[in-house]
């Protein structure tokens, strides 16, 4: 188990980063990467999503995830840390919505709304990835 100052920084490689590839795992055991927004803050990374997304669904089932800094497009800029991740509840939401705001800003703000209006469910929701 690591100390509770190093799982402070164990996420510390990314927070230069502007997106991250999160790998998340099919039932098979089959990796499966994407390039996301994310943010960092507490010792813990924060991403959002839409409630359908395959990454939701995948980590609902295995919460065992891989982070690595990335350009735009997924090309992997780093070392690639391992994680568990978890659908955060709606109570919880708020401060991974403040996070993301900080990092992304008005781009942030636009983005949402754009993927938000044009989602079948309409449902946000935010992830959590811890040490």
């Amino acid at each position: 188990m690591l100390e509770t100052s190093a799982l402070h920084d164990y996420f510390a490689p990314l927070r230069e980063a502007q997106f991250i590839v999160l790998t998340t795992y099919r039932r098979t055991g089959a990796a499966v990467p994407t390039t996301v927004w994310f943010a960092e803050a507490g010792g813990v990374l924060y991403l959002t999503t839409g409630v359908q997304a395959g990454k939701a669904k995948r980590l609902r089932a295995n919460p065992a995830v891989q982070v690595a800094p990335s350009d735009q497009v997924g090309n992997v800029q780093g070392p690639a840390l391992a994680g568990r991740a978890r659908v955060l509840e709606p109570h919880e939401e708020a401060a991974a919505s403040a996070a993301l705001q900080q990092k992304y800003g008005e781009q942030f703000t636009r983005l949402t709304a754009q993927t938000d209006v044009v989602r079948p469910t309409g449902r946000r929701i935010y992830i959590i990835v811890t040490p």
